[in-house]
């Protein structure tokens, strides 16, 4: 999101940005435009920062340019501006419950009290990827004012040219399911090892494969089932459009975010999807999804079964997301929806 919003600041010539950027953005395209200064920084967590919110540097930056108004992408800040701030919330584990996690641990805790800390001390502006989101955050924050901006899709899913098509799947005459996502333990990617044995055992003739975007030491599978995977690695958002057209089937099986760019990349891509039946999912996807209870291998098996069978059925989700997607906001209309909050709340 970083990225995509930077690209378009220069189109707001009524304004002047400071971007601050850590070392972690290597790669980043830096805005275009004389109303745009990048300044590279590393935030340090010292005890002034911690108990204070304070950062001498940052803190210069607002002076010296005058800052009306910042945006932190996605929090929490350590650091609170001398000024309006509005402050982004991506933080699902703050809010819900992983269906799996029966017991959160002792050092997990503490974190996300650190977090929510955090948060309430920075800012009482915030902005969600996703509505449910929005409604439920103001019970954790307290008397905090709350937006929706989505997320969307990369922009070069609208760029065929920049498709790089590197990654060629071997040749296959059955069902391919895509999932594109890091092997973090709320994507839950594990679920499929019972998945393919469940659809080997009570649909023998049906032909799958499961593609994952990670290396197969980050996701171990039992010999006897490994013929069922494609492991591509790490891949470039280049790459991933060409990985869509070879899938027949998306499937996400996550079961705690507040946004994942995955849904609308397959709505994009006219991929069908199939996801866990959970509010946030739900949210997001509407009637564009093939949806089964969230840990329950068998029921993941069935929609999956049921999608790849039932053309007409995956026709119908197509369709529907590609009526969906166009209920996110896009590269544009998100940097405008951020700037013009930004006005509201400087001018409050």
């Amino acid at each position: 999101m970083a990225n995509s919003i930077c690209t378009q600041l220069g189109t707001y010539r009524q304004h002047r940005f400071v971007v601050v950027l850590s070392s972690f953005f290597k790669e980043f395209e830096i805005p275009n435009g004389d109303n745009c200064k990048v300044i590279r920084y590393d935030f340090k967590d010292n005890l002034c920062t911690l108990l204070f919110g304070r950062d001498r540097f940052l803190d210069v930056l607002v002076e010296e340019y005058n800052v009306d108004a910042v945006l932190t992408i996605f929090g929490p800040s350590r650091w609170k501006p001398r000024c309006k701030h509005l402050c982004g919330f991506a933080r699902a584990q703050l809010l819900l419950k992983n269906p799996l996690q029966k017991e959160v641990s002792l050092e997990k805790r503490l974190l996300y009290r650190v977090w929510k800390w955090g948060f309430k001390k920075s800012s009482d502006t915030f902005f969600t990827e996703n509505q449910y989101i929005s409604d439920m955050l103001p019970r954790l924050l307290g008397n905090v004012k709350v937006y929706t901006v989505t997320n969307y899709y990369n922009q070069v899913f609208d760029n065929p040219d920049k498709w790089s098509r590197s990654i060629k799947l071997p040749e296959f005459e059955g069902i391919t399911m895509l999932s594109v996502s890091s092997t973090a333990s709320h994507k839950n990617l594990k679920i499929m090892i019972p998945v393919s044995e469940y659809l080997e055992q009570k649909h023998p003739d049906f032909q799958f494969r499961f593609v994952l975007t990670c290396e197969e030491s980050a996701m171990p599978v039992p010999a006897s089932i490994r013929h069922h995977f494609v492991f591509v690695g790490k891949v470039d958002v280049s790459e991933c459009p060409n990985l869509y057209e070879q899938a027949d089937i998306m499937f996400m099986p996550t079961l705690l975010e507040c946004f994942t760019a995955t849904y609308p990349e397959a709505m994009r891509m006219d991929v069908p999807i199939v996801t866990t039946d959970l509010e946030f999912a739900r949210g997001l996807c509407e009637d564009a999804a093939c949806y089964y209870s969230a840990i329950d291998a068998e029921a993941a098996a069935e929609a999956i079964y049921k999608v790849a069978t039932d053309k007409e059925y995956a026709s119908q989700l197509v369709t529907n997301g590609k009526e969906q997607v166009k209920k996110y906001d896009n590269y544009q209309q998100r940097a405008d929806k951020l700037i013009k909050i930004l006005e509201e709340i400087t001018n409050d």
